[in-house]
């Protein structure tokens, strides 16, 4: 189990990162959820000993994270956001590269683990290739393969599925879910349907602090009855945004889709089944009000 108590982090810009952050986080898939400069890189970076922290605390398993930064690297595997590759070494070379850097000295146990990811993340028969030459998703395996270096306990990846195409997501949502049964595995992203398909348990963070946590399903059913929504043209979306507490904008079928959160239907407006997607909007939506 991961916990982290009120973690905050400012930068010397004086952009406040992190503000008296909380979080139990358990064995499994956990899906934290935030806007672009949330601050969800700022803790992973944090958890992943990358960073320090101006005050707080994050233990995993016993390691205090913050003062024993190496224990917690023997058991941790990180996915950071921009994964960079040297160009023109093959996949297995750049991943037996890694290993030893990771400690593993044994060049016939260096080979089996090597060979035991790559065919794991499906990249078996490209081992020969660059990394560099790789599509996306292939990059993104890649990285998960050098996270899983070591077998560790924490694994860590940063907006993993930005960019991919949908054949290529669902691959990865497969090869993620096979790996949250035995490990604590955190999934920072701003996709909500990656949290929605893969999470038993979520947090949303904006502006640097958690704004709500809880089971998907039970967050999604707060809201059913609650959720409006109507198609209309731009010019009346725009007329009603002044006037009603409208959580999402879209367009369907040429036309803009209005959702509103609300007890009670505007006129006009008919129910909506609630989905997470309603959830973190009308989370957002709430919070900047506050903030106005």
């Amino acid at each position: 189990m991961l916990s982290i108590k009120g973690l905050s982090k400012t930068y010397d810009n004086g952009v406040h990162a992190l503000q008296g952050v909380n979080l139990t986080i358990p064995k499994g898939m956990f899906g934290l959820l935030g806007p672009n400069g949330a601050g969800k890189s700022s803790l992973m970076r944090t958890i992943a000993t990358l960073q320090s922290a101006d005050s707080g605390s994050v233990v995993f398993d016993g390691i205090d994270v913050l003062t024993q930064p190496k224990s917690l690297r023997e058991r941790l595997g990180y996915l950071p956001q921009d994964f960079g590759v040297y160009q023109r070494v093959s996949a297995y070379d750049l991943l037996d590269h890694m290993a030893i850097l990771k400690g593993l000295s044994n060049k016939a146990e260096r080979k089996e683990a090597v060979e035991g990811l790559l065919a794991q993340t499906n990249l078996y028969d490209h081992r020969k290739n660059a990394v560099s030459g790789f599509s996306g998703g292939m990059r993104q395996r890649f990285g998960i393969a050098q996270a899983l270096l070591g077998d560790p306990d924490l694994l860590i990846v940063d907006e993993p599925t930005a960019g991919l195409d949908p054949e290529e997501r669902n691959r990865f949502h497969n090869l993620l879910v096979g790996l949250g049964e035995s490990k604590v595995v955190i999934l920072s992203t701003h996709i909500v349907e990656d949290v929605s398909e893969l999470c038993p348990n979520m947090a949303v963070l904006a502006s640097g602090q958690i704004l709500l946590e809880g089971n998907p399903i039970e967050l999604t059913d707060t809201l059913q009855g609650k959720i409006w929504h109507k198609a209309m043209s731009q010019a009346e979306a725009a007329e009603l945004e002044q006037s009603l507490p409208v959580i999402a904008k879209r367009l369907f079928a040429g036309k803009t889709l209005l959702s509103v959160f609300a007890d009670d239907a505007p006129e006009g407006f008919e129910s909506k089944p609630a989905d997470l997607e309603d959830v973190y909007f009308s989370t957002l939506h709430q919070h900047r009000n506050k903030a106005a």
